[in-house]
């Protein structure tokens, strides 16, 4: 899963700038220094949690809002019989599932993104894609990895 979410980060900026996944692994590095420069804001080489958001089409509270630790709620139905539901603000919520991208990204811990982080989280996306490791994605490989980003955007809203 940790490499989807990847997948994720490094394909939607650059679908969302090219409307189409790059077809070589230099032209997916290139793509996302273009968006990686346009999208910091700030201009202090790093992408900060709001700043991601804003990038993403999220709103900002899904990758800075606190998260709880527990997954699922427990709580009592209109029918008086105990239930289980999923915690809005737990890791398997939406934002939850933003943060773990985020932070899966950030592999140096220090709270931002880097242009390097990026493409090295592009990179293993794209070395996914690939399938046969020419360094081009074909028709069929292009299509593949486009039909998964589209699924994972929908699990992010």
């Amino acid at each position: 899963m940790r490499y989807w979410l990847a997948t994720v980060l490094a394909a939607m900026p650059t679908i969302a700038a090219a409307q189409e996944l790059p077809m070589t692994r230099e032209g997916l590095d290139s793509a996302l220094t273009q968006y990686f420069a346009g999208a910091d804001r700030n201009g202090d080489g790093k992408l900060d949690r709001a700043e991601t958001a804003a990038v993403m089409g999220f709103t900002r509270s899904m990758l800075t809002g606190k998260r709880d630790e527990e997954p699922f709620v427990m709580d009592v139905g209109p029918d008086g019989r105990p239930r289980l539901t999923l915690n809005e603000n737990g890791p398997l919520s939406q934002g939850g599932m933003a943060d773990m991208l985020y932070k899966r990204t950030d592999t140096n811990g220090d709270g931002a993104l880097s242009v390097a982080e990026v493409q090295t989280a592009g990179r293993e996306a794209f070395d996914l894609a690939d399938r046969d490791g020419d360094g081009i994605l074909d028709d069929a490989e292009r299509a593949a990895a486009q039909k998964k980003i589209g699924l994972l955007s929908n699990i992010l809203g």
